[in-house]
């Protein structure tokens, strides 16, 4: 019987490794030699319509969207895919309102739950796929109390605003009569870090799996508990930079950041990158008011404010219109979040049949879709992300 069990147990072992090489060889069948050669043009996929205000706050390489819907005069945080439309997230007892900031690519969202304004009065809460096509909502521990240049105050709430792939939650707590305070490393079952005390004195805004986030002028290495101030842009003519705002990071440590002008006059940003440098995203930008959407992908490619970035090709384009098919010219499409396969999750307006909709732009050139992990090979490594996002019921 023992035999017996090790020849099943060697067969198995057998059957699975010809399973990954086979899905290995399929990879290579399916991409070759693909090679970034020319910006995309995009396909305008519906994943979902609405009627009610919606706001995408994050999305994953895996597909999955999430934000804000509001529903019966309340914040109602989602999860949204293709096939699988909008879904509410489950709230916890005694809260009426919830946000969801980001999602990795296994699946789980991060956060915020309350009984009204959750970014004003909110909690953090972290959301974990129940393994029946749900999520369960847990709430990470807190601080009680936190030194500030004020003393000691309670703490009450915060925020979750990213997740990477390794679960590594960030956020923010707030210091009682106050919207903000100390960025904070978050968990379901351990006592959370107050970053701030560790040299991190920016917002976090995001972290990339290589557990380095960003905030403010800030990247924080959370592996070694190293801040780095990242500085300011050089001046532009006569005028210079106060502070920036760090929005997106990328595995490679790129950041995207809107740089506040020194000026008398109205706020003004500009949209930069920095990559150990400062560089414009898009020199002619006009400065604007606005604090515009920022996110990057692994390859280096941006989606901003001023502009979309394709980092093989070096190109700009100022707006998704030029890039859409003829055959859905009809959908006015927003600035959105941009993956490492080029797939941008956003929204999109039609004018002619007055419909909103989450959508998803699909490019029809540029990264090979089975190259999972968006470092331009094929390898194991993709076979195991592929593995990990069908275990984890990633559509």
């Amino acid at each position: 019987m023992r035999r017996y069990a090790s020849l099943i147990s060697k067969k198995d072992k057998t059957m699975k490794n010809m399973m990954i090489q086979g899905y290995a060889v399929a990879l290579v069948a399916a991409c070759g030699a693909a090679a970034l050669a020319e910006v995309p043009a995009y396909s305008v996929d519906v994943v979902a319509t609405y009627t009610q205000s919606t706001n995408i706050r994050g999305a994953s390489d895996a597909g999955l969207i999430v934000g804000d819907q509001v529903v019966n005069g309340f914040s109602r945080g989602f999860v949204a895919s293709q096939g699988n439309g909008i879904s509410l997230l489950p709230l916890p007892q005694g809260a009426t309102s919830s946000v969801a900031m980001d999602v990795n690519n296994n699946g789980t969202i991060v956060g915020a739950v309350g009984g009204g304004s959750v970014f004003d009065g909110g909690e953090p809460a972290i959301w974990v796929p129940d393994g029946a096509g749900g999520y369960t909502v847990h709430i990470p521990q807190q601080f009680v109390t936190q030194p500030s240049p004020l003393g000691d105050l309670a703490i009450t709430g915060g925020m979750a605003t990213a997740i990477n792939d390794a679960g590594v939650v960030v956020g923010w707590s707030r210091y009682q009569g106050f919207q903000g305070g100390p960025s904070t490393l978050f968990s379901i079952d351990e006592a959370p870090i107050n970053l701030g005390l560790l040299g991190f004195e920016g917002t976090v805004q995001d972290i990339n799996n290589n557990n380095v986030a960003v905030g403010g002028n800030y990247i924080f290495d959370i592996n070694t508990s190293t801040a780095i101030h990242i500085g300011i842009p050089d001046d532009v003519g006569t005028v210079g930079f106060t502070h920036v705002l760090g929005y997106a990071i990328n595995d490679s440590e790129q950041v995207v950041a809107a740089a506040h002008r020194a000026t008398s006059t109205n706020e003004q940003w500009q949209t930069y990158l920095y990559d150990r440098d400062w560089s414009p995203l898009n020199p002619s930008q006009i400065p604007t008011r606005f604090v515009g959407f920022y996110d990057n992908n692994n390859l280096g490619d941006v989606s901003a404010s001023g502009g979309i970035y394709f980092a093989a090709e070096d190109e700009l384009v100022l707006g998704y219109s030029s890039l859409i098919a003829s055959e859905d010219q009809h959908w006015a499409v927003a600035i959105g979040h941009i993956g490492t396969d080029r797939r941008v999750y956003t929204s999109a307006y039609d004018a002619g049949s007055d419909i909103n909709a989450i959508v998803v732009l699909v490019p029809d050139t540029g990264v090979c879709s089975a190259d999972l992990t968006g470092d331009g090979t094929l390898d194991f490594f993709d076979v195991s992300a592929f593995l990990n996002a069908y275990n984890a019921g990633c559509p």
